[in-house]
């Protein structure tokens, strides 16, 4: 017998005991007076109704919280043929309106209008909640849910093994104190780009092809895709984490352990000890928060100052995005296949949004986890010149985490960004054609300091400056970079297709693992 399935049978047997864990025993008056804590549990694909018992225990006994435990047993609803399942009912659900907090982890259900408005009237009204795994596409009907309260999309599953980063920025968050900075877990990441306005990502990840990639292994083989995340919404607290496969034992698993019990603390107004919720042992107690958390701002310098010459376009002047809109890799020209069961919706309509990023201080910022955004208009041969900031990394972060970001070229081909100031140039280096050709020379500065990319596109080549020294002189790009856009799809009767040669595009910025600065752009076509 696998461990997994040992521990299935294990949570049965709590199962059998759960109505008198939770519910029989008598009130006493501390117990009494404690918030109360409603579990929603049901799907078949995680066995999500036996795997959160014991985080339902250990809230009650360690914790002194009041539990409420709701099974979802609607027989195979989220396997059923051409997951359409018949409406039910949510047992005991009109409990829920008894939760201070709610945590939830279903899968595919599909409920009558009563046991549905019961389970919805705790978000409408601003409560908070923890979701877990597939909560992030817990309706079959409803693709609107996770984006409107949990603040995250659910767009397709990787299943290679993950490699995962706590967010820099974030590091002290208090969901993630005594989370590992780095680790590798078993399976891979949900796709859940791209976030709703009031979503933080707190740790990232990435899919890739190999099996064992090991922590140390920083290539990236898939973007980058948040895999827990905090949501403010109607000014209540809510968490999103999905880890918690069975599968692969992630309920053993220090991280999700970790970032489950913070979670909870977190988003009720608790103080997380520094070490998190777990390390504190029986010497935590229940406190407060003095303030809620923000994280270190570092002083960024003022962009270079900047005028555009006869010929040039501003494209943007550090004041608007008016000719930059939002891209994602769940929109056309299609990054990943879209897992059409459950493919989310809204609450925005993504293929027309304005560009998402933030304006701040004259520059815009990559927004991580919200999308790259791309140029309404599309160019074939031009010249374009932007200003670049990456932000200073702790000393952690490692490889292609450090600074992460990219400029396309026709949204094809990616010219990288990456704080690899002093390392020998590669392929996957600061200005590298990435995956493609290492910079010719080494032209990098610190991080923290602007930078200047220049670009000359003329005839499928390009030529490339980083802080005024070439990196590339005429290359031909041919295979867009990987989850770049299609790079021969010419416009019919022109003269591009006639001649074979390089289709027109947009210019694309990316947001992948850090908040990189962008001033002064300006392209002047050819």
């Amino acid at each position: 017998m696998n461990p997994g399935s040992r521990m299935r049978k294990l949570l049965c047997l709590g199962m059998l005991l759960l109505p008198v864990l939770l519910w029989a025993q008598p009130q006493t008056e501390s117990s009494a007076d404690s918030l109360t804590i409603v579990f929603v549990t049901g799907d078949d694909e995680y066995h999500s109704r036996e795997v959160m018992v014991p985080y339902a225990q250990k809230l009650k006994e360690d914790y002194g919280f009041r539990v409420i435990y709701i099974k979802d047993e609607a027989p195979g609803a989220d396997l059923a043929p051409n997951h359409d399942p018949q409406p039910s009912v949510l047992p005991d659900a009109d409990k829920i309106k008894e939760a201070d907090l709610m945590v939830v982890f279903m899968r595919f259900r599909r409920w009558e209008p009563k046991s549905l408005k019961m389970f919805m009237d705790h978000f409408e009204k601003g409560k908070p909640a923890v979701g877990i795994r597939t909560t992030t596409h817990a309706f079959w009907k409803d693709r609107t849910f996770s984006p409107r309260y949990f603040g995250g999309h659910y767009k397709t599953h990787y299943h290679e093994r993950i490699v995962g980063q706590v967010n820099p920025h974030y590091a002290d968050h208090p969901m993630v104190r005594g989370v590992q900075k780095k680790f590798g877990q078993g399976e891979g990441p949900y796709v859940s780009t791209p976030l709703s306005e009031g979503a933080i990502p707190v740790v990232f990840s990435y899919g890739h092809d190999r099996e064992t990639p090991g922590i140390g292994n920083d290539h990236f083989d898939s973007p980058q895709y948040p895999v827990a995340w905090t949501f403010h919404d109607k000014g209540a607290r809510r968490a999103m984490i999905t880890l918690g496969s069975d599968r692969v034992n992630d309920h053993e698993f220090d991280v999700m352990l970790n970032l489950f019990y913070n979670a909870v603390f977190w988003s009720l107004g608790f103080q997380v000890p520094e070490g998190g919720v777990l390390a504190a042992g029986d010497d935590f107690k229940r406190v407060k928060e003095n303030e809620p958390y923000e994280p270190v701002e570092h002083k960024v310098p003022a962009p270079p100052a900047f005028t555009a010459g006869d010929g040039w376009e501003m494209l943007f002047d550090g004041k608007d995005l008016s000719k930059w809109r939002h891209w994602d890799v769940s929109l056309p020209p299609y990054g990943v296949p879209l897992d059409t069961r459950a493919n989310s919706e809204g609450p925005i309509d993504y293929a027309l949004s304005p560009a998402r990023w933030e304006i701040k201080d004259g520059t815009v910022v990559a927004r991580v986890g919200y999308g790259d955004i791309i140029t309404k208009a599309e160019y074939t041969d031009y010249q374009l010149r932007l200003d670049f900031n990456i932000p200073p990394q702790p000393e952690w972060v490692e490889g292609e985490w450090r600074g992460n970001s990219g400029v396309f070229l026709n949204g094809s081909y990616e010219i990288a960004i990456l704080d690899s100031f002093g390392q020998a140039p590669s392929d996957r280096t600061n200005g590298a054609l990435y995956r493609r050709k290492a910079p010719d020379q080494e032209a990098s500065k610190p991080a923290g300091e602007w930078q200047t990319l220049e670009v000359t596109m003329e005839g499928g080549k390009a030529t490339v400056k980083l802080n005024g020294k070439v990196i590339h002189n005429k290359v031909t790009l041919e295979e867009p970079t990987l989850h770049g856009f299609p790079s021969r799809n010419f416009p019919e009767g022109s003269w591009q297709k006639e001649d074979n040669i390089f289709s027109q595009g947009p210019i694309r910025l990316q947001a992948e693992t850090s908040y990189v600065r962008f001033a002064n752009i300006a392209i002047k076509p050819l």
